[in-house]
């Protein structure tokens, strides 16, 4: 039997011309090995990392992006990275609005 080859998919969701989600996984099989899932606003006529997840560093974690260029990280609570990329990706869909509006409300 042929070992399960990984496997990287990546998809594009616009919420509005300045408002982007981007999705980038590798898989085995039914398997999630890394993730990369982020939430992008143009602001002015800067396209800005508000919001992102992903594995790096070994641990599925949430960065949450400063307008002064720091960064706050989270621990993600999930039990395998499936979960927490499905976790990730229905977060953003459900508060990318707020994101927007803390980081603009950050900004001034």
């Amino acid at each position: 039997m042929a070992k399960a080859s990984r496997r990287r998919e990546s998809y594009e969701q616009p919420f509005t011309e300045d408002d982007v989600l981007l999705v980038e996984f590798d898989h085995v099989g039914r398997s999630i090995v890394r993730f990369s899932v982020q939430y992008l606003a143009r602001i002015g006529d800067e396209w800005r990392p508000i919001v992102r997840y992903d594995t790096a560093h070994g641990r599925a974690h949430m960065d949450i992006s400063h307008p002064n260029q720091t960064q706050e990280t989270r621990d993600m609570r999930a039990s395998n990275y499936r979960e927490a990329l499905t976790l990730a990706i229905r977060d953003i869909k459900e508060r990318w609005e707020f994101y927007r509006e803390r980081y603009e409300r950050w900004m001034r």
